[in-house]
């Protein structure tokens, strides 16, 4: 899973001078396992996507760090999305693989994602989204992530 996830993150940030939208982004999320301890953890992203007017889809790579909480785990995510403009917000549909890496171990999964965003200036976007990390060998089955991120759109 280790070499997967490298090479899709390769492949992510390697691309980003051919995409149409790029964005660097950071953000401040809560994750609730549904069996342990929760934890905060702040994610730094990016991503590339293209446009086709209402429509959208792109992928995006991240790492968490933990800033507080009774767990000890750093967490990554490689995903591909779609997203659908209406009115002033953008929502997006996600999915892709997690690992979480503790101390001496790693654990691995896959996730969804439900979010929807605001532009609010021409380069800031403002994100709300819940992710679900379905994980095969770690302490929960399953942790949901509440997330509130800021964009840089290049």
């Amino acid at each position: 899973m280790k070499c997967l996830f490298a090479i899709l993150a390769a492949v992510t940030f390697g691309t980003t001078a051919a995409a149409q939208d790029a964005y660097l982004g950071a953000g401040v999320d809560y994750h609730f396992p549904h069996s342990g301890d929760a934890q905060t953890v702040t994610s730094v992203m990016g991503g590339l996507g293209f446009d086709a007017g209402l429509f959208g889809i792109g992928a995006e790579a991240e790492y968490g760090l933990r800033v507080a909480g009774d767990n000890d785990y750093d967490t990554a995510r490689v995903r591909g999305w779609l997203s659908y403009d209406w009115s002033d917000y953008t929502f997006r549909f996600a999915g892709g693989i997690s690992e979480y890496y503790f101390e001496d171990d790693t654990s691995g999964g896959f996730n969804f994602g439900l979010g929807a965003e605001r532009d609010i200036s021409p380069n800031l976007t403002l994100r709300g989204e819940l992710i679900r990390d379905f994980m095969d060998n770690t302490f929960t089955e399953a942790i949901t992530t509440t997330r509130v991120a800021v964009l840089y759109n290049f």
